[in-house]
């Protein structure tokens, strides 16, 4: 049914003839979220634990994902995913490459990647790997840092590479 419009407004009516009640505002329990500041060298991203300890072994010798990181970054902290739940491993990282300039067959997943087979379209080369000594755990980011663990990414904050140096961590490669 149309609208049934007067000189001044105009009333939409629902399927049965009834006017259509206002949308409520939003009573959203959410915090406000303010922009937080970045650092724009580093990025945290999920990954799967086997994944992770495939890098920390240098059985795997770069990292896919589906999109390209800005140049500025040159470091990945892993979230593991469960079991896992925390940050453990904080890898430094290249340029991204894209498939065909991998050229090394010694890695986990580097021959599918150039030929084309994954869906992964960057590889990231990992080039060293240093382990917290005090793993960051999903409430803890939360608590600490007010982030939530990355469906793809986000930028590490100031705070967490201040309570965090790399320089404290221990060298994995």
């Amino acid at each position: 049914m149309p609208a049934t419009r007067t000189s001044k407004s105009s009333t939409q009516l629902t399927l049965t003839g009834e006017p259509v009640k206002q949308p409520a505002v939003s009573k959203s329990k959410s915090k406000s979220k303010t922009k937080q500041e970045r650092v724009e060298t580093d990025v945290i991203i999920s990954i799967k634990p086997e994944f992770a300890h495939l890098i920390s072994t240098r059985e795997k010798n770069h990292e896919y994902r589906k999109y390209k990181l800005k140049d500025s970054v040159e470091r990945m902290w892993f979230y593991e995913t469960a079991p896992t739940s925390a940050i453990r491993y904080v890898a430094s990282i290249g340029h991204a490459k894209v498939p065909g300039e991998v050229k090394d067959s010694s890695g986990v997943g580097n021959d599918d990647f150039d030929a084309g087979k994954k869906l992964s379209k960057y590889g990231y080369p990992v080039s060293g790997l240093c382990r917290l000594k005090t793993h960051i755990t999903s409430t803890q980011m939360k608590q600490s840092y007010g982030m939530s663990p990355p469906q793809a990414f986000i930028y590490a904050t100031p705070k967490l590479l201040e309570d965090h140096p790399l320089t404290d961590q221990e060298t994995v490669f």
